[in-house]
């Protein structure tokens, strides 16, 4: 399927059985940006019930298709970009919601003949009634200012890697999920896999397969969309600590035969699947890289998070050859950090305790003029999204006026 580029940008939004979350994305994002942006969903959920949902809002800009036949999370994902007409494309949640100030990023990324933005910050937003603690909805910002990097992603994919795959949101890679990619990169991925998703983290598989391509990503310190979280989600899930299991019960496993990496322990959570898809994203490559993985590092922060499933964890460890003085000097120095996490975590799941917590933190931010917040009652995504285009709108003006000017 060729590069088609009728218009500056596809949002692509995967679906499955979400359909209220779905519809309040679509609208936001159709209030938000103009004729220049499309929106793209591909629709995998039980019955078609979104199809009219979109039809009511009368908005040629919506490309709906709905795929009856359970297939995996990664196909639909892979789907939605097939369906994309962008030069550009950013890949989101249904769930999610997307900032107006993207269309002038993608315009000026155009215009410089850029081929990926990565955001570096992260606006969030939790949906009401997903978790105890915030039942009308809760929206945070981190810090942001109108700094960029220009950052070699085949680089950072080798630190990465180096360092077990664990720490994904940190990484400088290019990220088609929340980030904006040229479309036609992910066509470079498909004519060399032969499709342009795999793995079971469509999110991972893309972002190192996309690494490989270029050997340039500019990183800016400003959102463009918003995370999202509902109670149906795997965030959601997440929060409610839900998102752990058996490998046999993975929900990521519907509709296809799968091979699990032999590097990655035999049970299922977000750092096992992070590490899982990237190194079928390697092979599918035809990367070597894969000898760059560092089973000791994946050994330790499963170790750390999930006692439980120590057999399985040293069983792969063992089975792999792990350095075991490595992986005791590792034990040693992120015992401490990973202890301040699970107390940090605890008190968010402590009401009293929590509410202090938060007053404390919001009263540091107003007291340091910080551009960081957290709020509650915060009802939908489209509220959510009025607000953080208020508070980053004079960073992102200086940002493309001002830093980017000089990437040519």
């Amino acid at each position: 399927m060729g590069i088609r580029n009728s218009c500056l940008l596809s949002i692509v939004v995967p679906t499955r059985n979400r359909q209220f979350y779905a519809v309040q994305t679509i609208k936001q994002i159709l209030k938000v940006t103009d004729k220049c942006v499309q929106i793209v969903v591909s629709d995998n959920s039980d019955d078609d019930r979104l199809r009219m949902l979109i039809k009511n809002l009368d908005d040629q800009r919506v490309k709906y298709e709905y795929i009856a036949e359970r297939i995996p999370g990664v196909d639909n994902y892979a789907n939605g970009i097939s369906m994309s007409d962008g030069e550009y494309v950013c890949c989101i949640g249904d769930d999610d919601g997307v900032l107006r100030e993207i269309v002038d990023l993608a315009q000026w990324a155009s215009e410089n003949n850029v081929k990926a933005i990565k955001p570096g910050v992260q606006a969030a937003y939790i949906w009401p009634n997903t978790v105890e603690l915030y039942k009308t909805g809760c929206l945070s910002l981190d810090k942001i200012d109108a700094s960029y990097q220009i950052v070699n992603p085949k680089s950072e994919l080798k630190e990465f890697l180096k360092t077990g795959c664990i720490d994904f949101p940190n990484a400088k890679l290019v990220k088609a999920y929340h980030g904006i990619v040229r479309r036609d990169m992910f066509e470079e991925i498909k004519r060399k896999t032969g499709r342009y998703c795999g793995g079971l983290s469509p999110d991972i598989y893309l972002s190192v397969s996309l690494s490989l391509l270029t050997d340039e990503v500019v990183c800016v310190n400003v959102p463009v969309t918003i995370f999202g979280a509902c109670k149906q989600s795997t965030t959601g899930d997440s929060l409610n600590k839900t998102n752990v299991g058996r490998l046999e019960d993975a929900p990521h496993f519907v509709g296809q035969a799968y091979e699990w990496s032999n590097l990655v322990p035999r049970y299922y959570c977000g750092t096992n699947i992070w590490a899982d898809s990237a190194l079928h994203a390697l092979s599918d490559m035809g990367s070597e890289w894969i000898s760059l993985f560092s089973v000791e590092h994946l050994t330790c922060a499963c170790l750390l998070a999930y006692k439980e499933y120590t057999e399985e964890i040293m069983d792969n460890f063992t089975r792999n050859n792990g350095d075991e003085e490595k992986l005791a000097s590792l034990m040693q120095t992120e015992s401490a950090s990973y202890s301040r996490r699970r107390l940090k975590n605890w008190i968010k799941q402590q009401k009293v305790l929590f509410d202090i917590y938060k007053k404390i933190r919001d009263l540091y931010f107003k007291i340091s003029d910080s551009q960081s917040f957290s709020r509650n009652g915060v009802p939908d995504i489209s509220e959510a999204e009025s607000i953080v285009s208020k508070k980053i709108h004079a960073p992102f003006e200086q940002l493309l006026k001002e830093e980017l000017k000089e990437i040519k």
